[in-house]
């Protein structure tokens, strides 16, 4: 995922940075969006969403107080073609694309867009950092299947013989300097589609993708690291690089050399 391939796997890839809380940000989006336009996306949407309060402690001995909800807003910003946009909400700035080409350009992108709302906001601090990917592995016709594109570690026994497959799962998790990763492959036969917790935000998926029904594999592989930090754009792009190279380094260790030539 270092270059272009010009059949590249990657159908989606989010971005998500959190800051300190900025709890009159609607006073501010008139700017934002004016430069969000000027950066080419000036598809803006407002949407209020309930965020779920837990309460501490109780009101009286032996009470405890109940859930409450709490509305919020939150803004997108999409590109004309509706495949990559930004979400802000009160502490975090989400990237997000169905149009991945590199780590170079992706980066540029979302830190041109950071930028632009810290220099609205005047942001304090950086609390999380988050990287994900989820490449689709789809074997062509009979000659082909998955054990040509993963390695046994990751197939489990998804290809037992005079079986249809229907779903697995084999997940890691690892720790580095560069922060937490977690790599999932999921294989499963139907149709390539998002986590549940992406589905509501996510730009339409490019049909070469979705056209695919059958036996397939999604790496899902969530790379993040949470500090504490003082904002600095700079720091913030070694962190984001770091967690792409982690990334990068588990992808080719679950693909194959057949799978990398048939991406290229």
């Amino acid at each position: 995922m270092g270059k272009s391939l010009s059949n590249a796997p990657v159908y989606y890839t989010v971005a998500q940075i959190q800051f300190n809380p900025v709890l009159n940000l609607d006073a501010y989006i008139s700017a934002i969006q004016a430069k969000m336009r000027e950066k080419h996306f000036p598809d803006f949407k407002q949407e209020v969403v309930q965020r779920l309060v837990l309460p501490f402690g109780a009101i009286e001995p032996g009470q405890v107080a109940a859930p409450t909800f709490t509305p919020q807003s939150r803004y997108q910003f999409g590109d004309i073609s509706g495949s990559t946009r930004f979400v802000l909400e009160t502490n975090a700035l989400s990237f997000q694309t169905t149009e991945y080409e590199t780590f170079d350009a992706f980066s540029h992108a979302l830190l041109a867009g950071l930028g632009t709302v810290h220099d609205a906001l005047q942001l304090d601090f950086i609390e999380r950092i988050g990287l994900r990917y989820l490449d689709a592995v789809l074997p062509s016709g009979e000659k082909e299947s998955l054990r040509d594109f993963l390695v046994p570690e990751v197939l489990g026994l998804s290809l037992r013989d005079h079986a249809q497959h229907q779903h697995s799962v084999s997940e890691t998790l690892v720790t580095s300097p560069a922060g937490q990763l977690v790599s999932r492959v999921i294989i499963r036969h139907g149709q390539v589609g998002l986590p549940v917790e992406l589905t509501s935000l996510a730009p339409n998926i490019d049909p070469r993708f979705t056209q695919h029904v059958g036996l397939h594999a999604v790496i899902d592989t969530d790379a993040s690291v949470t500090q504490r930090e003082v904002f600095d754009l700079e720091k913030i792009e070694a962190r984001l690089t770091a967690l792409h190279n982690e990334i990068d380094k588990c992808f080719k260790a679950i693909v194959t050399d057949h799978a990398l030539a048939t991406w290229a």
